[in-house]
């Protein structure tokens, strides 16, 4: 009993979890873990200063057995001058309504209520009773998953929960010295039958894996729970550093990210991993959109070139581009374009196309019109003028030089993402030569000062 005290205080004090006037919540199953747990920061909340209060989730998942643990997490918070929170929940009923994975669903709502009474109650602390085996085990799952790749390697000792924290006092102890003190300090808990299911991966490392790892070394739990807290450390500091080179090198305009090739390839290898991961954070959140291992590697590959044109299409209809040196991360578009082949512009407005919006008309009817631009150019009075497409073997004749210029070529120039290209507008008169391309730029054709013999107006408006 002397141990698991001693050991509880020393790794509190190391850690900082508690201080003075902390509100701790203790989440309470009923087990063996979660009622030594409470029993115990109940026992030491005077010397500490802090308060302490019980939280218990009935998942409905074992019948009358879930019902009891309930019942019986209540009463013995109430035996020790504790009060507790608790909730059925109908997981039964949410999975056959929307599916999903139990576990999954089970921690969701779970922690969700965790946070309600967080902020009832005004906690500063929520306190969970995992301990050091329970590490070793979530770090051979996730080895054997393949999820270290994502940066974390095992539970964090403490870390930011709703408006407050999230701690994990027990990690100092193993699961025999939990027993012994519940032992001697008469501690009754409820036993989960589902523990001994063979089913679950946890259970068969904690059956079979882990006594053949104690038999090597008695220490192997409390040995992972240093080495985490180690790897901790070094992953928080480079994903600090990853941040810092990521917000650098990237620019964000209207949902899209652009980058250097270059710039990415220069970091070190232990930084580009990070970086990729962030990059994607950008568009999308991880937790609902898996990150594997093989789409971090393809994006990085196709970040350690700057020749030709790559594409990678990602999750949730993203799409990465790498023109040359430069990166553009992008949600392709799910809109059909309902732009026609060849739309006439008249002296009314075109339908909205891209923000903007188009008509044609003689000088000598020009309106003068809020927010716009206009172009003068000279054509016969009976012409007709056209929104459209671009098609292959269109060009362009720009200022300053002898012989038009393919409009493929100038759109890689102005570094347009490939997709946008094929249904980038171009303006166009009935014998096909190009007065505008909106957004990249204007024919040498026309002209944002009238000119002798410019008898026709073009007007763009941005809405």
């Amino acid at each position: 009993m002397e141990n698991f005290q001693t050991l509880m205080m020393q790794y509190i004090k190391e850690h900082k979890l508690l201080e003075a006037g902390d509100n701790v919540l203790v989440g309470c199953s009923g087990g063996i873990d979660s009622m030594v747990l409470l029993y115990f920061l109940n026992s030491i909340k005077n010397e500490l200063g802090i308060s302490v209060a019980a939280v218990h989730v009935d998942h409905m998942l074992r019948g009358e057995e879930s019902r009891e643990d309930r019942l019986f997490t209540e009463e013995k918070a109430k035996q020790w001058g504790i009060k507790c929170f608790s909730r059925a929940i109908p997981i039964p009923e949410i999975l056959e309504k929307k599916g999903g994975n139990k576990q999954q669903l089970c921690r969701t709502e779970r922690y969700a209520y965790f946070l309600e009474v967080m902020d009832q109650t005004g906690a500063t602390k929520f306190a969970t009773a995992h301990h050091a085996d329970d590490q070793l085990e979530t770090i051979l799952m996730s080895g054997l998953r393949g999820s270290l790749q994502d940066g974390s390697f095992g539970m964090r000792t403490i870390r930011p929960f709703g408006r407050g924290y999230l701690i994990r006092p027990q990690l100092a102890v193993v699961k025999d010295q939990i027993a012994a003190y519940a032992k001697v300090q008469d501690i009754l808990y409820r036993e989960d039958s589902s523990n001994a299911e063979a089913a679950y991966t946890r259970n068969r490392l904690r059956q079979h894996v882990l006594p053949l790892l104690k038999e090597e070394n008695d220490r192997v739990s409390q040995n992972f729970v240093e080495l985490a807290e180690d790897m901790q450390q070094d992953q928080q500091f480079l994903q600090e550093l990853a941040e810092q080179k990521v917000a650098r090198i990237i620019k964000v305009e209207n949902e899209e990210i652009i980058l250097s090739a270059k710039s990415f390839r220069v970091e070190a290898h232990a930084l580009q991993k990070r970086m990729v991961l962030l990059l994607l954070n950008y568009l999308y959140n991880p937790k609902q959109v898996p990150l594997t291992r093989q789409l971090v590697e393809q994006m990085q590959e196709m970040l350690q070139s700057s020749s030709g044109t790559v594409f990678l299409h990602l999750p949730q209809n993203y799409i990465a581009i790498r023109q040359y040196d430069e990166v553009l991360l992008s949600r392709q578009s799910q809109e059909t374009v309902t732009e026609p082949t060849s739309s006439i512009i008249t002296e009314n407005w075109t339908p909205i196309y891209q923000g903007r919006q188009y008509k044609v008309m003689p000088t000598a009817r020009q309106e003068q019109i809020e927010n716009a631009a206009t172009w003068y150019f000279q054509a016969p009075e009976n012409a007709s003028f056209f929104l459209r497409s671009r098609k292959p073997g269109d060009r362009i004749l720009l200022a300053g030089m002898n012989h038009p210029k393919k409009l493929s070529r100038l759109m890689i120039d102005e570094k347009i993402p490939v997709p946008k290209r094929e249904s980038w507008p171009v303006i166009t008169t009935d014998e096909n030569e190009l007065l505008l391309v909106p957004g990249i730029r204007a024919s040498a054709l026309v002209s944002r000062q009238k000119r002798d013999g410019d008898n026709w107006v073009l007007i763009e408006q941005n809405l």
